[in-house]
């Protein structure tokens, strides 16, 4: 934006998103740029609604920072103005800092993807040994470009971990269609084994976000000796009424039983990295299963 001559406006007050929304219009902002929680917290502690016709300026909103719920997107694109333009996008700090971008034309019919490449830029699904595998199979992502990084400073283990002949590993698993669009289906280090099934939590968070109870939501697993982990769900509910009953109650109607969360615990807020990410090691935390200063 500097570069080009453009301005940036700066909201360091985002506890109260309302204020947001007012600064939008005042500044007459054309772009905005947010996370998954911004948005949830847009949509449902904001009267981002009530703004449709106020944000004359808006030509687009995108969006990065891992996951978005496909119900999130719905809402999303259901409130905001229709000339303003919805961009999915997919990066890693590693790749200063994207890698893929959904085009907002196919927003409607590949709502579920990460769209394809950049320019410059490769990505493959590969198998444990480096080979690409078909389209609609599932690898780990894999991408090659000159956006990616040379390795980690003084970390030659994990640059090693990181890079190899094929690229940087990007440890998301996922796959990629007969038209070249990929998607991303879950975190390599994130499966949970519960019970003898490999569960994936995005699947589950996905259906706690689809019950509109709660403005965001992270599914966890915690030791268990008899199941190896116990799925433990913590969310931020939208009002007082909504109880872990109301949740695992939703959750049993339209996942199998062993995908339903044992316990639920409900908190004001999620726990946030810097850049806005819900932290799933902080919420480990809040439940007692990871002891302060210990990496999960």
């Amino acid at each position: 934006h500097f570069a080009v001559g453009g301005r940036v406006v700066i909201n360091n007050k985002f506890a109260f998103p309302a204020t947001v929304l007012k600064q939008m219009v005042e500044e007459q902002v054309t772009g905005f740029s947010g996370v998954p929680s911004t948005y949830a917290y847009l949509l449902h502690r904001s009267p981002l609604a009530n703004y449709k016709d106020k944000l004359g300026s808006l030509r687009y909103c995108s969006q990065a920072g891992g996951h978005m719920a496909r119900a999130l997107k719905e809402e999303l694109r259901r409130v905001l103005p229709d000339y303003t333009k919805i961009y999915i996008m997919y990066g890693a700090t590693e790749a200063s800092a994207r890698l893929t971008y959904l085009d907002p034309d196919r927003f409607q019919d590949k709502m579920d993807s990460i769209g394809k490449p950049i320019p410059g830029v490769t990505v493959k699904v590969l198998d444990p040994e480096g080979n690409e595998v078909p389209s609609g199979e599932v690898g780990e992502l894999v991408a090659y470009g000159p956006n990616i990084m040379k390795g980690y400073w003084r970390d030659p283990e994990a640059t090693s971990k990181a890079l190899d002949k094929n690229g940087y590993h990007t440890g998301d698993l996922g796959y990629c269609d007969s038209e070249g669009f990929f998607f991303v289906l879950a975190r390599k280090d994130n499966l949970l084994k519960v019970g003898g099934h490999r569960i994936n939590p995005l699947e589950i968070e996905d259906i706690i976000l689809s019950s509109g109870l709660v403005i965001e939501a992270v599914v966890l697993g915690t030791p268990d000796k008899l199941l190896g982990h116990k799925l433990v769900a913590v969310a931020t509910p939208k009002n007082g009424s909504c109880s872990p009953k109301d949740i695992q109650a939703y959750c049993a109607q339209n996942l199998p039983r062993y995908k339903v969360p044992s316990e639920c615990k409900l908190v004001r807020s999620l726990p946030k990295s810097p850049s806005g990410k819900i932290d799933r090691n902080k919420c480990l935390k809040l439940l007692g299963c990871l002891p302060d200063g210990q990496a999960g």
